[in-house]
């Protein structure tokens, strides 16, 4: 058994703490790092938790075999580079940084550290997904033409979001719900079509009363001349589809366990798998990567693309320009 201790016990800490304590046979939470214990008590005293405000007392702890960080995405830069010092493995959510730079700086270390490294990319985890990630690599849609994905909710003050969370702080989530939901759908295009080369972005706040794009589209070049589109929306309803077209057919991933296959020639079919708990999934793959000392097979490369493409972000709305199109 793998024990972690979580550091930010927030929303999202909690929801990996409670996929997999007392579920899972690979992994147990036994320690918990907080900037205000008192809020976190009683739910870590319920899930058998030690509660403390020192991050540096667990990572010193020998009882404590990795860390998983579900802090603020601008905390993750600093504090990968305070636990690879430690030695300890480590699980941190996306965006593993906010910038390029960061995000360089933080894999580096953790690379001169030998520690497993494992980012919170939870939808490559799906069997849908790797069955989608396996067709594409086998070139059955033969030429890549373009991709279009979409991952989308309802997150309005009071719902999801209350005033005082961290992800409605000035620069924690740029252009709407790019890091909370779009870097996911950007990851796995960047898995399947490989790296961006170039984009362009449109961002606005149609609905939301808070200072929270709702509306978000990316249009992308990658390096390979393919093009893509992905939107995210964070004021409707709940969506996730990924949509991946070549010369012979298309793919298309709906939520998370429906895959369909379109060729050009022949008939449609459709693929289905049984629900799973992505961040039980994501966690005991944390936990057989520690246990093999092997690297999580997600490159660094694919990691960084990501946050550089996260970053280019804020700067291509800050250059938008538009054509206008003539009335009739």
């Amino acid at each position: 058994m793998i024990r972690l201790a979580l550091v930010g016990p927030g929303r999202w800490g909690r929801i990996l703490v409670e996929a997999v304590q007392g579920l899972s046979e690979d992994v147990v939470f036994t320690r918990a790092v907080a900037r205000s214990p008192a809020k976190a008590a009683d739910w870590a005293a319920r899930h058998g938790i030690a509660l403390t405000d020192d991050l540096d007392a667990v990572l010193a702890d020998p009882e404590v075999d990795a860390v998983v960080l579900a802090t603020p995405h601008s905390q993750h830069a600093q504090q990968i580079a305070r636990v690879a010092a430690a030695g300890k493995d480590l699980f941190c959510e996306k965006p593993v940084a906010l910038t390029l730079a960061e995000a360089r700086a933080a894999l580096a270390a953790v690379e001169a550290a030998g520690i497993v490294f494992l980012p919170g990319h939870i939808r490559r985890h799906l069997p849908a997904f790797a069955e989608m990630a396996r067709r594409v690599a086998a070139g059955e849609l033969g030429r890549l033409l373009h991709a279009e994905g979409n991952m989308s909710s309802d997150v309005r003050v009071g719902e999801v979001y209350t005033p005082e969370m961290w992800r409605l702080a000035p620069g924690e989530s740029p252009a709407g719900g790019l890091a909370a939901a779009g870097i996911h759908v950007i990851d796995l295009m960047i898995h399947l079509m490989g790296p961006v080369a170039t984009l362009s972005a449109l961002s606005a706040r149609l609905v939301h009363e808070i200072d929270h794009d709702d509306t978000t589209t990316l249009m992308m070049r990658f390096a390979s001349g393919a093009t893509g589109t992905v939107g995210t929306q964070t004021a409707t309803a709940r969506e996730f589809r990924l949509q991946v077209f070549g010369a012979r057919g298309w793919l298309e991933l709906r939520g998370q366990n429906q895959l369909t296959w379109a060729p050009v020639e022949g008939p449609r079919t459709r693929l289905t798998w049984p629900a799973v708990s992505m961040e039980r999934q994501e966690l005991e793959a944390f936990a057989r990567a520690i246990r093999t000392r092997t690297c999580h097979p997600i490159p660094m490369r694919e990691v960084l693309g990501g946050i550089a493409v996260f970053e280019a972000v804020p700067a291509a709305l800050a250059k938008a320009s538009s054509v206008s199109v003539p009335s009739e």
